[in-house]
């Protein structure tokens, strides 16, 4: 989250009795993806032989890397990398580690050539991939969609109280500044999402209107409070950046929905 973790967060009289079926359930992202534009880049495919695909550009200084099914590739958001060529061309190693926010640290999910075998790594699952013909690459690719990053929402602020219940925003990825914003609240494994009313988003702050409560973030204060009635409860300020497992497979709020990356199959 991008906003100072010394917060306030006031809710003011909303319940927590949150009844599932007056909920519904949080839509995963549209499979209509946005075109992605590979220009003139010549593309290596591999696969694992039971139908995932990786797709990397052939070029050393390129972070072009998708992931798919055959039919329609998903690029992933590449966080570092390097490699190194052979004379002639091609690659002696290769590394791209992609967002993943299921794994612990951002090296737990990459792409790889060591030592004449190319992997997917995933946490603690490895899967060796096998480079398609150039033929049978091209053929597949030419019949196949190429979308920009399928996730489209990022961890905005979490907080909870001292019974296990959580208050969770995510925000649109883009555009920047924009006020795009989800709204959950729930026990761990079980949160639902809010209907927002009003959001108020300035330099003082962020406010999430419901249609019977608020919940608020103020900026430069050190205190997360959950207000239910007159009585104000403190909350505990719990840090994204720190807590990603947590919110894409614990909470509940992304469950059964797929990022797009290697890591939904391998």
């Amino acid at each position: 989250m991008a906003r100072s973790p010394a917060a306030i967060l006031v809710a003011a009289c909303l319940p927590f009795a949150l009844a599932a079926g007056a909920l519904a359930a949080p839509k995963a992202p549209p499979d209509a993806g946005t075109p992605a534009d590979v220009g003139a880049a010549k593309m290596i495919v591999l696969g694992d032989g039971k139908g995932h695909f990786v797709a990397v550009d052939d070029a050393l200084s390129s972070e072009l890397l998708f992931y798919g099914d055959g039919k329609a590739f998903w690029q992933q958001r590449v966080g570092s990398g390097g490699g190194q060529g052979k004379e002639g061309g091609g690659w002696v190693q290769r590394s791209m580690s992609f967002w993943e926010p299921r794994v612990r640290a951002r090296v737990d999910a990459s792409f790889d050539l060591r030592d004449g075998k190319w992997t997917v790594t995933c946490g603690t699952r490895t899967t060796e991939l096998t480079p398609l013909p150039e033929g049978e690459a091209s053929k597949l690719l030419a019949a196949a969609k190429l979308y920009k990053p399928r996730w489209r929402t990022r961890a905005h602020a979490l907080a909870r109280d001292n019974t296990g219940r959580y208050f969770y925003v995510d925000q649109a990825r883009e555009p920047e500044d924009n006020h795009d914003f989800r709204l959950f609240a729930g026990p761990k494994g079980s949160l639902r999402p809010l209907k927002m009313t009003n959001v108020v988003s300035d330099s003082q702050g962020e406010i999430f209107s419901t249609r019977t409560g608020e919940l608020r973030l103020v900026l430069n204060k050190d205190e997360y409070v959950w207000v239910e009635g007159k009585a104000p409860r403190k909350l505990l300020p719990v840090p994204v950046e720190d807590n990603h497992v947590l919110i894409y497979t614990d909470l509940g709020v992304y469950t059964g929905q797929r990022l797009g990356t290697p890591c939904d199959d391998l």
